[in-house]
């Protein structure tokens, strides 16, 4: 593809009966693996945050954090949203692979969208749309969820050294692809795969100890492009395999696109395109939000840390970062997070005194530019929210025990 068109004048189909949404946990677009690639027409995307909690309902409601307001796990969105309401569809909701010491109605990700049942792709009924949040290469890297009790324990006890980490993320990234073809291939002996709109996507990228991001691994923080790049492949519906779709779009696109291809209204407060119809202007802007935040408390009292909050504005050649809230606490969190916990082993073997330089660097910055982006801070400030509002609505129950809570927050999900 040499220019921008509408996915519908690619496709041979008008509209589909079907949508499928596979979302691999942590794939940076980098790294996507070709098996996928071939499949469809690629696209490099922003990921709505760094974090899964919030920017996995950016994905399933096609609005970025800062106007679904569900930050962290235990925030929870008003409503259903659209893409998931069974107004005419059968909906199927899959994260076997994800939460695994978790009951179906107690997995936060279900519990965000007011989805009560897990199902499979066989046990939906066109028209259907199927969700699948797979575990993609989330760390511990090379191994399922179940091995190692916590990210910490992972990495102290495996393995610390960063080739050999990148190879075992390739890895996982492979192995995802894999489960999804898996699925992909369902659809295909089911006769569907025409009538069918495919997404593959992820949630947010992946630092994987570079220099430039102070040798952290892991995601969340800090907002830069190894974080944020993710891909998004749309296949099926008759669309053309191993095509590029040219320039950038946002991981809140896939809500308006699948939408409109299944031929339902695109919500009017949806932050994302149509790609379906349309297509994106010259002077687009796509942004990400992040705001990491919890409750601690002592001696009966408490109060809530900020662990990190930016926001940022991109195109496809660049972006600006700007960070909110107090930078002693970033400093004071990110301290905490390389030493004590999940990714810390990881860290502390690959640091040096430049990669720590580099990170305090990052964290006491008021604002940060990567590449050369086309138009300038001041547009770039006009573009993002100037405060971020707390969640619009949090879980009625505590639906994790102390056990549970503990062990995923050991395993890099919660903070």
């Amino acid at each position: 593809m040499n220019q921008r068109s509408p996915l519908s004048t690619l496709a041979t189909a008008d509209s589909v009966d079907n949508v499928v949404v596979f979302v691999s946990d942590a794939l940076r677009f980098d790294f996507l693996p070709e098996s996928v690639r071939e499949l469809g027409v690629t696209a490099k995307a922003i990921a709505p945050s760094t974090f899964t909690a919030s920017g996995l309902p950016s994905l399933l409601t096609g609005q970025y954090p800062a106007t679904h307001k569900v930050w962290m796990f235990d925030d929870q969105l008003r409503e259903r949203p659209p893409l998931l309401r069974e107004d005419g569809v059968d909906v199927g909701f899959d994260a076997e692979g994800v939460w695994i010491k978790l009951p179906s109605a107690e997995k936060p990700p279900l519990k965000i969208h007011h989805v009560k049942t897990e199902s499979k792709l066989a046990d939906v009924a066109s028209p259907f749309v199927h969700v699948v949040h797979d575990i993609g290469p989330h760390a511990p890297y090379g191994f399922e969820n179940d091995v190692f009790d916590s990210t910490k324990e992972y990495f102290r006890s495996y393995e610390r050294d960063r080739p050999a980490l990148v190879e075992l993320y390739r890895q996982d990234c492979r192995n995802s692809a894999e489960r999804f073809r898996a699925m992909y291939d369902q659809l295909v002996d089911r006769g569907l795969l025409e009538d069918t709109l495919v997404v593959f996507t992820s949630d947010h990228g992946q630092s994987l100890g570079e220099w430039s991001n102070g040798g952290r691994f892991g995601h969340g923080h800090p907002l830069c492009p190894e974080n944020v790049e993710i891909p998004v492949v749309f296949m099926g519906a008759g669309l053309p395999e191993g095509e590029t779709y040219p320039g950038l779009v946002s991981g809140t696109d896939v809500v308006p696109t699948a939408l409109s291809a299944q031929g339902r209204r695109v919500p009017d407060d949806a932050d994302g395109l149509d790609l379906w119809e349309g297509v994106p202007t010259p002077d687009r802007k796509v942004r990400s939000d992040v705001w990491q935040h919890l409750e601690v408390g002592a001696r009966g009292y408490a109060t809530d840390v900020s662990v990190y909050a930016a926001t940022s504005a991109w195109d496809d050649t660049g972006g600006y970062v700007f960070h909110r809230h107090s930078t002693a606490e970033r400093l004071a969190a990110t301290f905490y997070d390389n030493v004590f916990r999940g990714y810390g082993p990881a860290w502390r073997h690959n640091a040096t005194l430049g990669k720590a330089v580099a990170l305090f660097n990052l964290m006491v910055a008021e604002s940060l530019t990567y590449r050369t982006p086309e138009f300038s801070e001041a547009e770039a400030r006009r573009a993002v929210p100037d405060e971020f509002e707390e969640a619009a609505h949090e879980f009625a129950d505590a639906s994790l025990s102390g056990d549970q809570e503990s062990q995923l927050r050991d395993l890099g999900y919660l903070q």
